[in-house]
């Protein structure tokens, strides 16, 4: 008959704690991200009205339709994510290692992508409306 090593019992039992708080650590991380873009996408509606009423500019138009599609394109894959990460945390037995940190953290640069494309976009667009004048 074998005994459970008390030492054995405590270490799986660490382990398994650390990986279940390290996912919920990323799920925090993708909902926060998810927040933000949720926003940016509210934002890139009225800048689209803007664009319409005021500016008359196909290049922004164009520009804003694009991010809008990449906007959603990144949204539906991070709820992908947290939906696999939701299910490790409550069924998986997968220790958190270098890989999967690794796999995060590939999320985070194309998270911080898709928000400097936006910062960029943003700032063409206030370039356009600095040059609109009252008529």
């Amino acid at each position: 008959m074998l005994q459970s090593n008390p030492i054995n019992t405590h270490m799986h039992y660490k382990v398994d704690e650390n990986r279940r708080l390290f996912i919920k650590k990323d799920i925090l991380e993708i909902l926060q991200w998810t927040d933000d873009l949720e926003y940016k996408n509210t934002e890139i509606n009225t800048f689209s009205i803007l664009n319409r009423q005021l500016l008359m500019s196909e290049k922004i138009q164009k520009s804003i339709q694009d991010f809008r599609r990449r906007n959603t394109l990144s949204m539906g894959e991070l709820c992908k994510y947290e939906q696999h990460l939701r299910q490790e945390l409550e069924f998986g037995k997968n220790e958190y290692n270098i890989s999967r940190a690794k796999l995060h953290e590939k999320r985070r640069v194309e998270y911080i992508a898709l928000t400097k494309e936006y910062r960029a976009l943003k700032t063409d667009i206030y370039n356009e409306l600095t040059q609109y004048t009252r008529k």
